[in-house]
């Protein structure tokens, strides 16, 4: 049973790093994955990156980005630190500027960034909290992301594009991207399970993320400023989706948060200052807006984490070759 809890909270944390804001509002379904054939791409991708960046994270002891650094670059460690740190920022930048843009058109308050702002507060807030916690935060947020989905697929009768030509690199792109923003919770999640355990959960979160990307292409709307939320129009489901859409931004914001505030402490020993700092600063640059966050952003934070996983599958690669060496060696059978 312990086991069995261990792959849960392992999978949703993973899982809920791709489950945020663009994802349920059908944004990232335009730009990248779009039709069935695509998500079975990213499933593929996102299981072969995942597992290879956990495992190598196990076998060398990579708790931290920082000890992932270390071992992947040396003494040039520091540049993939802040490296790793400003895909971490972009990350949250897109997702305040998706939170603060969908929310608003569900439901407008005010021209103030009211929205980013609360999800920037519930971040810091659970930043101080454990794993566990974002474990828990990230399976609620899943159970009620497939709620709403659910309900949606009953109740929704937008025109929807049921195949968008979407170049097939896109689905590439975004896996890459969804294991590079989970880096500062992957790290510690590897090292602290089995091989076997990392392989399992690497499966399910693919599996399941997949059959999640499935469920929301019926949902999209081309035109639609939310693809899949152009239909809503029950006060109470509305608020269920703000309430989501929101939780869902949060747990993303706290698993890019981890590297950003540990490069902040080496200069700024104070945990309040560091979150002021990056969440402040993160909620002006969402002011460029969502849609060239997703185009942009997520390009340069895949491309980083294409760098990271290649040296990662080089080095296992290395490893695995030096020990079949020595095993056929002479002296080891002497």
């Amino acid at each position: 049973m312990k086991k069995f809890i261990a792959i849960a909270g392992d999978v949703a944390v993973a899982v809920g790093c791709c489950i945020g804001v663009g994802f349920l509002s059908g944004k990232e379904a335009q730009v990248f994955f779009g039709n069935v054939f695509n998500v079975i791409i990213f499933a593929v991708v996102f299981f072969a990156v995942s597992f290879a960046t956990r495992e190598y994270c196990r076998v060398h002891c990579c708790s931290s980005v920082e000890r992932l650094s270390l071992s992947l670059f040396g003494k040039a460690s520091k540049l993939l630190n802040m490296g790793i740190a400003l895909c971490s920022f972009v990350c949250i930048v897109t997702v305040l500027a998706g939170v603060e843009e969908c929310l608003a058109k569900l439901f407008y308050i005010s021209n103030l960034p009211l929205y980013a702002f609360a999800a920037a507060l519930i971040a810091a807030l659970l930043l101080q909290r454990d794993m566990k916690a974002l474990k828990y935060a990230n399976f609620v947020s899943i159970v009620m992301a497939v709620i709403l989905i659910i309900i949606l697929l009953f109740t929704n009768s937008c025109e929807h594009a049921e195949d968008l030509q979407t170049p097939i690199y896109k689905p590439v792109t975004y896996a890459l991207f969804s294991v590079t923003m989970s880096l500062g919770v992957l790290t510690r999640l590897a090292t602290e399970s089995t091989q076997k355990h990392n392989l399992i959960a690497s499966v399910i979160a693919s599996v399941l993320t997949a059959l999640l990307m499935a469920a929301v292409l019926p949902l999209c709307q081309l035109n639609a400023d939310l693809p899949t939320l152009c239909n809503i129009t029950s006060p109470l489901l509305l608020a269920y989706a703000l309430i989501t859409l929101l939780l869902a931004a949060v747990t993303g914001i706290v698993a890019n948060a981890y590297p950003i505030v540990h490069e902040l402490k080496q200069v700024v020993p104070d945990n309040t200052v560091c979150n002021a700092l990056t969440f402040g600063s993160a909620l002006a640059f969402s002011m460029f807006g969502f849609d060239f966050a997703v185009k942009f952003g997520y390009m340069l934070v895949s491309a980083f984490g294409a760098v990271i996983v290649v040296l990662s599958i080089f080095k296992l690669l290395k490893n695995q070759f030096n020990k079949v060496q020595k095993k056929g060696s002479p002296h080891s059978n002497g």
